[in-house]
């Protein structure tokens, strides 16, 4: 099955808080972008390609902890639209629909 690459900026939905006492964080349910450093050596539309550990630095750090088995950029597994995320959440749409990744 092929889903949409991520890229640095798209959104990571998280649905679980930060124990306390972590420094604040945006409630749960809030978007947050997966920021650098991404792979800044392949560009998906013009961004920077998310790879699994790749986060979110907002409050909390969030890595992507899931992504393609059989895609890899820069030795790691590429992420894509709803791989998993450590906050228990996932990437949303829309990513990249242009760019398609298997795995």
């Amino acid at each position: 099955m092929t889903l949409p690459a991520a890229r640095m900026t798209d959104m990571h939905l998280c649905v679980v808080p930060a124990p306390p006492p972590a420094p604040p964080v945006p409630p749960p349910g809030v978007p947050m972008p997966i920021l650098t450093p991404c792979c800044p050596t392949v560009l998906i539309s013009f961004l920077p390609a998310a790879r699994m550990t790749d986060m979110s630095p907002l409050g909390v750090p969030h890595p992507i902890v899931k992504g393609s088995a059989t895609v890899l950029i820069n030795f790691l597994p590429a992420a894509r639209v709803t791989d998993n995320v450590a906050c228990g959440g996932i990437m949303i749409p829309p990513c990249c629909p242009t760019v398609l990744i298997g795995g």
